[in-house]
């Protein structure tokens, strides 16, 4: 098959969005499938710009599609995959297949972020409404809870799929060689270091994690946090820990691709705050590393629980939760290391995912030659 990727984002400035749609990519050319890949950043082709949408958010993304209805069709390939469409005029792809990650709808719902950044939700989720109903080719999404939102939009649910996110496991897997890998990222080679590798945005409440750490030192002496990741709350995170006086935090900054499995190796934990998720990669590829996980009780995290890999916290009393995660780290976790890369083993791989997509562009191609 020859197969059209349309995403706002892609390696080498990718998160979720980017991060997927290349994982799928390389699955499905190592069997044999032909992909060209268009977004602000490439591979193949290059329209938008990525600057724009880091600085502007929908208004960039919104740029982009504009000028992806203006230059491309879907002729000349088999299926076109689609992720977080906002088409605002006609929609030109008869043979797509569109993916969803998250809504602003349901950002909006979850209450993230200041009243001001809420506003702008809301106003993107308007928007995002009003693209999305026009839509009727497939949907997929990462998970159920996107099921759902995708419904209060008004799309058929008749239309969604849910296609979990994946990790590739013969990359993200447990190392040997962790004091030598933590001499590479200046981290200390004796203590418990607890992960945190994703954006420091609202959503993401790097200052609640902060501050959930700062009771944590107080009362365990070996206990380190490492913060690896970018976004517009990183001064402001580093600012929370100096008010706190705590020394046993360590900000990494941006992390590349290639470097992320041996700093998920040089932890003994990972830590989610989140208030509002989709199925992020993160947290699978910490589990992909053998990572015991402990994260915020929250829906789409809660394949802690199913894979019986770590504990969940309120996140409402700081005290208490502190006191579940000192009492956990104590304990022997080495059956939750064990579970956590099982269970991505048995249900995350990206070659069971890729194989999803491909059954799905394949119906497509038969339903637009028939």
């Amino acid at each position: 098959m020859h197969i059209l990727v349309l995403a706002t984002e892609y390696p080498p400035h990718a998160a979720g969005i980017g991060n997927v749609a290349c994982s799928v990519v390389q699955q499905l050319e190592r069997v044999g499938h032909r992909c060209t890949v268009c977004s602000p950043s490439g591979r193949d082709i290059r329209l938008g710009s990525h600057d724009l949408i880091k600085r502007t958010g929908i208004l960039g993304m919104l740029h982009f599609w504009l000028q992806v209805s203006r230059h491309l069709n879907g002729d000349g390939y088999d299926a076109v995959w689609i992720h977080h469409p906002l088409f605002l005029g006609k929609m030109l792809f008869w043979n797509a297949v569109f993916t969803t990650h998250t809504t602003y709808h349901g950002d909006y719902a979850n209450r993230v972020g200041s009243p001001i950044l809420r506003l702008y939700k809301k106003l993107s989720s308007i928007i995002e409404r009003i693209c999305l109903r026009k839509l009727k080719a497939p949907f997929t999404v990462v998970d159920p809870s996107i099921y759902h939102e995708l419904g209060g939009v008004g799309i058929q649910r008749d239309l969604i799929r849910c296609i979990p996110n994946g990790v590739d496991c013969e990359i993200y897997k447990p190392d040997s060689k962790r004091a030598e890998i933590r001499a590479r990222f200046g981290l200390p080679g004796e203590d418990k270091i607890i992960l945190s590798l994703e954006r420091l945005t609202s959503q993401k409440r790097p200052e609640l994690l902060i501050d959930l750490y700062s009771h944590i030192e107080k009362r365990s002496g070996n206990v380190t946090l490492a913060v690896a990741g970018t976004g517009e709350l990183l001064e402001s995170v580093k600012g929370r820990a100096r008010s706190r006086g705590l020394e046993r935090v360590f900000f990494l900054g941006y992390i590349p691709e290639a470097d992320k499995p041996d700093l998920y190796a040089s932890a003994d934990y990972y830590i989610m705050t989140s208030q509002y998720e989709g199925h992020p990669l993160s947290l699978l590829e910490a589990m992909a590393s053998g990572l015991p996980c402990i994260v915020s009780d929250i829906p789409n995290l809660r394949m802690v629980c199913d894979a019986s890999c770590g504990i969940t916290i309120s996140l409402e009393d700081l005290n208490r939760d502190s006191e579940a995660i000192i009492s956990y780290l104590r304990g022997d976790t080495s059956p939750d290391s064990v579970r956590a890369r099982e269970y991505v083993l048995q249900h995350c791989d990206w070659r069971l995912m890729a194989e999803r997509y491909l059954k799905m562009f394949e119906q497509t191609a038969h339903g637009r030659s028939s």
